[in-house]
Formats: C-alpha cells, sequence, structure tokens
C-alpha cells in the first residue's frame, strides 16, 4: 500500500463471518482492525458501563430507545453512548489508515476521504451453522439469534446513519460469504489497494 490514507468500513449480517473477514483483511492490508475494541474504547469515554455500551445496538431496536426519552433528557443514554463511541471512531481514523467493523461507522466517517465501504452477507443456512457452532445452540435457535441481531443492526444503522442498513447504494461492495472466508478476504483487500492505487 501507499502512503494514502483509507478507512474500510465492514457492516455484516450476524453469522456472516464479517469479524472474522475484518480481521483478515486488515492483515493484508497492513493495518489495525477495529471490531470488539471499540465498545471498550467508548466505556472509557463515556463512562458508562462496558455491558450498557455493547448492548446499546440491540437496545436500539427497542422503541422506547427510538424516542430519545429517557428520564425528561433530550438525549436518551444510547444517543450518548453513540455520540462517544463516533468520537473514538474519528479519534482513531486520525491516527491513520485502519478497518472498523460495525457500528454505524461507515455513516460516521462520511466527511473523510477515502472510505470503502462493505457489506458481507451470507445464505441462511451458512450463517445458522456457523453460528450454532459458534454459540453451541441449536440450528433452531441460531435462527432466531439470527434474525434477533439483523433486526438490531438495521434499526441502529437506519437511526444512527439515516440509511438503510443492506442496501447495495449504500456500499462499494457487497461480499457473499458462501465463497469461502478467505476468498472474500482477499477479494475486499484487493478492491482497497486498487481503489487506493487509483485515487
Amino acid at each position: 500500500m501507499d502512503n494514502k490514507r483509507f478507512y474500510v468500513t465492514i457492516s455484516r449480517q450476524f453469522g456472516s463471518g464479517g469479524g472474522e473477514i475484518a480481521s483478515k483483511v486488515a492483515a493484508k492490508l497492513g493495518v489495525r482492525c477495529y471490531d470488539k475494541s471499540l465498545p471498550e474504547m467508548t466505556s472509557v469515554v463515556t463512562g458508562f458501563d462496558k455491558n450498557v455500551v455493547v448492548s446499546s445496538e440491540e437496545q436500539t431496536a427497542n422503541n422506547f430507545w427510538y424516542s430519545g426519552f429517557l428520564g425528561g433528557d433530550a438525549l436518551s443514554l444510547y444517543d450518548k453512548i453513540y455520540m462517544g463511541q463516533a468520537k473514538v471512531i474519528k479519534s482513531l481514523a486520525e491516527k491513520g489508515s485502519c478497518v472498523f467493523v460495525g457500528r454505524c461507522a461507515s455513516r460516521i466517517l462520511n466527511e473523510y476521504d477515502n472510505v470503502i465501504r462493505i457489506f458481507i452477507c451470507a445464505p441462511m443456512e451458512i450463517r445458522k451453522k456457523r453460528v450454532s457452532e459458534g454459540y453451541n445452540v441449536s440450528l433452531t435457535e441460531a435462527e432466531k439469534l439470527i434474525k434477533k441481531n439483523d433486526k438490531a443492526r438495521s434499526a441502529y444503522y437506519k437511526k444512527y446513519g439515516d440509511a438503510d442498513w443492506g442496501k447495495a447504494e449504500n456500499y462499494d461492495l457487497i461480499v457473499n460469504t458462501k465463497m469461502g472466508v478467505n476468498k472474500a478476504a482477499t477479494c475486499i483487500a484487493d478492491l482497497v489497494k486498487d481503489i487506493i492505487k487509483n485515487k
């Protein structure tokens, strides 16, 4: 890679292997990957418990939090968490090129140059198998988890990104991981290299 700063943001369906792919993409590009570390960093910045930060995406799907009402405050707890999270993501972006997983990074970095937005999906049967094995639950329970998490991610993206999660026009590339995790990572890394090279 040359010296141009770039940011890869990865949105993903639950159980599609997005987190694993993001890590591999970052390794191929020689940059940091921020995934599960984001809630912890946000907790430090906001002072809110890490578990509350982690659950903020899921809670956004609840209409109570959508109202933005919490004890008469104009901003809900989760609005404040999002603002803290946005601050963390921008701060990390200022340090150099990197890969971000979820947390609406693709919209938070809207004003930045060289943001490559990726959406990762997979057939339901592949996702169910991955979630069943990863969480040690039945295929039926895995499907319930998938639908619950996809709903939460969609609601979170709609509320804070003001856009439709998974809609093709909001991304530079949509990758179906039925091709395999390694091939998907290579495909994304090659695209990023081409985009930056031709900027």
